[in-house]
């Protein structure tokens, strides 16, 4: 576990140093902000990405299950590819995940793309016994 937290946190501080010293011109059409609206376990979930440097953001998401009555909260970091590839933003980061009911539980890594006003995105936690999960849903850009 210590080994997977020491890799989450060597490649987000790797991407940010290297989004810091980086002179690329800022791209007017990166959004600042994006909104993300999806369903998990017969809910409705959020997300947000605020952007923190020039394609670098700060990511949250927010989700309640019933089976478990427990809230979860992912909290971490992405970044977004300077250039769309077709009308798709291709992003990937880092993260945490924390629970109501449990406290810490493990790091993860994101993998997502973003089109028009949908967004997808593959979660693959950094523990032997977990599966990667998928979410998908609405995505609003401002």
């Amino acid at each position: 576990m210590k080994k997977a937290l020491i890799i989450v946190i060597i490649v987000t501080l790797t991407i940010l140093a290297a989004e810091i010293l980086a002179a690329a011109p800022r791209d007017s059409c990166t959004p600042g902000s994006f909104i993300n609206l999806y369903k998990s376990d017969g809910n409705i979930a959020a997300g947000l990405k605020q952007q923190v440097f020039l394609n670098i953001y700060a990511s949250g998401n927010v989700q309640y299950f019933n089976s478990a009555s427990d809230l979860e909260l992912q909290a971490g970091a992405v970044y977004m590819l300077p250039h769309k590839v077709l009308f798709f933003r291709l992003y990937g980061g880092t993260g945490l995940q924390m629970s109501r009911n449990e406290g810490f539980q493990y790091p993860y890594v994101v993998l997502g793309t973003d089109f028009l006003f949908f967004f997808s995105e593959a979660i693959y936690p950094l523990k032997s016994e977990l599966g990667p999960k998928f979410r998908g849903g609405f995505s609003f850009h401002f």
